[in-house]
């Protein structure tokens, strides 16, 4: 015996369930289109910083090796040692900072794409939910009958955009 849940849903164009797939079995299939909503991400450059911090750093060590070599380092107080020492010791202590700096933007970054993560998984619950008829060439939802227009479609699959616009509407409405 069968149970209703290994059933198809009819097509709500033809009434026949012999053409019908989930989208994710269309998607696999090779239809682009119903490609599942992407998980929404931050993109975050930190090369300026970190090149910057390592170039910083080469620097400084390439100094405290000249001074540590050269022998006169200990054997006397120099005003030009304790400027280099002072200088190095600075430049590391700026590349910590700019470091830190940009993990402060990673982070900040992630706690941004997290807000859009409700709207994603219920993008993702919807796409989950919906069935492709290839013989009609429509796209429905079995609960409630429907149709989905291209629209609609393409609206879920960028949650992200939709959330954004949603509140930069609201947000110009107060």
């Amino acid at each position: 015996m069968v149970s209703t849940e290994a059933q198809k849903p009819l097509c709500p164009v033809c009434h026949r369930e012999d053409q019908v797939k989930t989208l994710r079995t269309a998607y696999e299939s090779g239809i682009a289109r119903f490609a599942p909503p992407s998980m929404p991400e931050k993109q975050v450059s930190m090369m300026r910083n970190m090149s910057i911090g390592m170039a910083i750093v080469g620097i400084s060590s390439f100094f405290i090796i000249i001074l540590v070599g050269s022998g006169s380092f200990g054997q006397g107080f120099s005003w030009l040692e304790l400027v280099l020492v002072a200088v190095i010791l600075l430049a590391i202590i700026v590349a910590l900072v700019l470091s830190f700096l940009a993990f402060q933007n990673v982070v900040q970054n992630d706690l941004e794409a997290q807000k859009y993560y409700p709207a994603w998984d219920q993008a993702m619950a919807t796409w989950g939910r919906l069935y492709y008829c290839s013989r009609d060439d429509v796209v429905f939802d079995p609960q409630t009958g429907k149709k989905v227009s291209q629209e609609e479609l393409e609206s879920l699959m960028s949650p992200q955009v939709q959330q954004a616009q949603q509140q930069s509407a609201s947000l110009a409405h107060h």
